[in-house]
């Protein structure tokens, strides 16, 4: 029989670790252990950890002793056979061990690890007089509670460094630690009041009114019965005791007696934390245009011969409608769709579209969502009654790892944006390209959106990978808008520069606001000005951390790192020459913000930017009130340039076009093109021709001239050419080597040794050491290299050759960091 068989588990750890690790399975366990499960297992001497069960065997491992199972958190398996699928493509591919595949895909709630507890030591003496200064501070606090977390020391000393402190005070049998295993997640409950059955009789409830009511002690019990049944409609039915005790002249000890009396009964339940939604349009009255029907029905021919469908649809030509018919062609088979969006922002405005057609269908995930929200609508796509599971999910990049039981479709829309790459930490997968494979491993239909694709997908279409759907024409028969070039250059000498603008749009902008028409201006950098500068000596304060200067803020008063968080008050004289000369230097969408409450002082005026959308609520706020006119002029970085569709926006300022333009980067043509087209495309999207004035000192480059006659294919020629011939994508792939230390000496000394010994391998192909546009990120100095490779070579071939490379130039430097980063954007 099984249960007398010794039997092993390979858990995947939530850690960053070669490999899986083994622990045996409890006899009394080896029918209940099943692949895909969570279980508790210890790792290390104390440490806790609830890793992934991924595979069950019976070979001993050639090992002196084998750690336990400790425990089992879930009857069933929890990752399906196609997840573990989908984790090893993305660990194989992005050259990332499957811990952390683990960590990005499950929700953190479900990554449980022991946290270190400080207790006092059972055989301490009683003896403090050896007592430093801090340890005596951290043996207060451990005597008067019965433990404290490790952060609770940090707090009480102000000291971030207290391991040593912590060793030193075990040492002296002053307190020992212990591990302990804390679940993340809790339900949420609720609990509900109704009549209990005592007085569910109309006799005794009248009995009962006629005593509560004779009284004057009791006038409150009354009153609280009546307000109960008024809110409840019966005194069959229950309500929230939050619902009641909010209630005005309700008395909170009442409540309290009718409980105790067996008057009201309670009942605690879980309630979910998900927002219930609701339909109130058929898909079957949403009527395509002639151009739409065309690629629709294009699709549903070839879903099967070709399995990835690219729609490049200009702006505003309704590639939404589209999307929902093949969403409701998919539900209706039973099947699950996820449409991934590159900006919370987009999920927000969007799901006020689809939730009219598919209601309670529909679910969010994104990032904002609390952990106990993002396990309830985990569990609510694994769901594996149809009808209390959700059909669609839209949400950004981590969506791509939810459990679906049966995926029939993946939307990737805005399919370009470099948002859909995940930078830090590993893995660093593109959401775009794992969806693909995803898809593929549902059998199921990707469906790439954009008015301005990728090259590398542009170009996978052209060659008939995919199938390529154009949509020239606007949803609403509106003209695309017409753009127009402010030159700031000519402007500046003929002193028709007012602060950031030039007198051509603040004039369009004037008259926009006189038609009551609304206003979108991008400015792609947040802050009030880029730096601050001595005229005296240059002088320009910047970040102790990181090699950058820092950004001031106004509205906080301070200057900010914009990598690692550091800030500090602004000075009032320089420091280096005590010179009070300290001017701002440049400009970011908190001084535009400013400058238009003097230009146009009635004007409602917002801004979206990093800084106004740090809140959970806070995108759909802005989105909300510029959508119903609340907002004449939207201020923002590049998440208004994004897929919103407002119908009162007429004009588009782009501030300072060279901005985005001028980025050392083999794709900046590419993406100032993007940019720019893409927010343009806010403008005149229902009713009206919109305008779109761009503003620049160099109106005659190719990439204005393409955004002026919205030519994508004259850029794509261009940047396809200019890609073969310097070897760039999609003609070879990019891997990128980062080599990271402390110390500037170690990294330039590892790195050339790196050098040596990958030329070897790769030769010429090989681009580096360089350090990279800012040298020191967070303390830590970088030094990069990047890998061509012909897309003739076997990349696993490759890829094998730079791991082993690795492993044995990390074994001689332990303190190096190496991050590989595959398909970097």
């Amino acid at each position: 029989m099984s249960e007398r068989i010794t039997l092993f588990a390979e858990v995947i750890l939530p850690l960053p670790l070669p490999s899986t690790y083994t622990y045996r399975i409890p006899f009394e366990w080896n029918d209940l252990v099943k692949k895909g499960q969570r279980v508790v297992v210890q790792l290390g001497n104390k440490k806790i950890y609830s890793g992934i069960v991924f595979d069950v065997h019976d070979k001993a491992p050639k090992v002196s002793s084998v750690k336990y199972i400790l425990s089992i958190l879930d009857e069933e398996p929890i990752i399906s056979e196609l997840s573990f699928s989908l984790w090893l493509w993305v660990a194989s591919y992005y050259m990332c061990y499957l811990g952390d595949v683990m960590s990005a895909a499950l929700p953190s709630a479900l990554r449980l690890k022991s946290e270190t507890k400080i207790i006092m030591h059972p055989d301490f003496d009683g003896d403090i007089t050896s007592l430093s200064e801090d340890e005596s501070k951290v043996f207060e606090v451990v005597s008067r509670k019965e433990s404290i977390e490790i952060k609770d020391a940090i707090e009480t000393t102000g000291n971030n460094n207290i391991l040593p402190l912590l060793n030193s005070m075990i040492r002296k049998n002053l307190i020992i630690t212990e591990e302990e295993l804390n679940s993340k997640y809790r339900p949420k409950v609720e609990e509900y009041i109704s009549i209990s059955n005592n007085y569910k009789d109309e006799e005794k409830l009248k009995e009962l009114f006629t005593r509560l009511e004779s009284k004057k002690t009791l006038q409150k019990q009354y009153e609280a019965i009546l307000i109960f049944l008024s809110l409840a409609k019966n005194k069959d039915n229950e309500i929230k005791k939050s619902d009641l005790t909010k209630q005005p002249n309700i008395s909170a000890s009442a409540i309290k007696t009718l409980i105790r009396d067996e008057v009201f009964h309670i009942e605690k339940k879980i309630q979910s934390r998900l927002v219930k939604r609701e339909s109130n349009l058929s898909v079957d009255k949403l009527i395509l245009s002639e151009e739409q029907s065309i690629a629709y029905n294009s699709i549903i021919e070839k879903w099967d011969e070709k399995p990835v469908s690219l729609i490049h649809g200009i702006t505003g030509s309704g590639k939404t409608e589209l999307y929902i018919k093949l969403i409701n062609d998919v539900i209706k088979e039973g099947r699950q769709v996820l449409f991934l969006l590159p900006e919370i922002a987009l999920t927000s405005h969007l799901i006020t579209r689809l939730e009219k057609y598919f209601g309670n269908r529909i679910g969010v995930f994104h990032s904002r969502f609390s952990n106990e929200e993002r396990i309830e609508i985990w569990n609510k796509v694994r769901n594996p009654i149809k009808e209390s599971r959700y059909d669609i999910i839209l949400g950004s990049r981590s969506s791509i790892f939810l459990p679906f039981i049966d995926l029939g479709l993946i939307i990737v829309d805005e399919e370009h944006d470099p948002s859909y790459k995940q930078y830090d930490p590993s893995p660093r997968y593109n959401a775009r390209d794992t969806a693909i494979v995803l898809a593929n491993l549902h059998k199921a239909k990707t469906v790439l959106g954009s008015a301005t694709p990728s090259l590398e997908s542009y170009f996978n279409a052209k060659d008939d990978k995919y199938q390529l759907l154009e949509l020239k024409q606007r949803y609403s028969g509106t003209l695309l808008p017409e753009v127009f070039l402010a030159d700031i250059k000519e402007s500046t000498k003929a002193k028709k520069m007012y602060s950031h603008f030039t007198k051509t749009l603040l004039e369009n902008m004037g008259e926009a606001l006189k038609n009551k028409e609304q206003i979108i201006l991008f400015q792609n950098r947040r802050g009030f000005a880029r730096h601050l500068q001595c005229e005296a000596c240059s002088w320009i304060p910047s970040c102790e951390r990181c090699d950058v200067s820092l950004t001031y803020h106004k509205q906080s008063e301070l200057l900010k790192c914009h990598y690692c968080g550091y800030s500090i008050n602004i000075p009032q004289q320089c420091p280096e020459c005590n010179s009070h000369g300290v001017k701002m230097v440049g400009f970011g969408t908190e001084k535009i913000e400013e400058d238009l409450n003097i230009f146009f002082p009635d004007a409602r005026i917002a801004r979206m930017d990093l800084d106004t959308t740090r809140a959970k609520s806070s995108y759909e706020t802005l989105i909300t009130d510029f959508q119903d006119r609340k907002i004449d002029i939207l201020v923002g970085t590049q998440m208004i340039t994004k897929g919103l569709d407002f119908d009162n926006v007429s004009i588009v300022g782009i501030l300072n076009a060279d901005s985005i333009i001028n980025f050392p980067d083999f794709r900046s043509y590419e993406r100032a093109f993007q940019q720019m087209v893409q927010v343009s495309g806010r403008a005149g999207r229902k009713f009206k021709r919109g305008r779109v004035i761009i503003q620049t000192f160099n109106p005659y480059h190719p990439a204005i001239k393409d955004v002026i006659s919205s030519d994508y294919n004259s850029m794509y020629e261009s940047q396809i050419l200019e890609r073969k011939v310097f070897k760039y994508p999609p003609f070879y792939r990019l891997i990128k080597i980062s080599l990271r230390h402390r110390e500037k000496n170690v990294v330039d000394k590892s790195s050339e040794e790196f050098a040596l010994e990958i030329r070897k391998i790769f030769g010429g192909r090989i681009l580096g050491p360089e350090y990279p546009l800012i040298p020191r990120i967070r303390n830590y100095y970088s030094k990069e290299f990047w890998l061509k490779v012909e897309k003739e070579a076997s990349i696993t071939q490759v890829k094998q050759e730079i791991k082993v490379l690795m492993e044995k130039f990390q074994a001689s430097h332990k303190q190096l960091r190496i991050s590989i980063d595959v398909d970097p954007v």
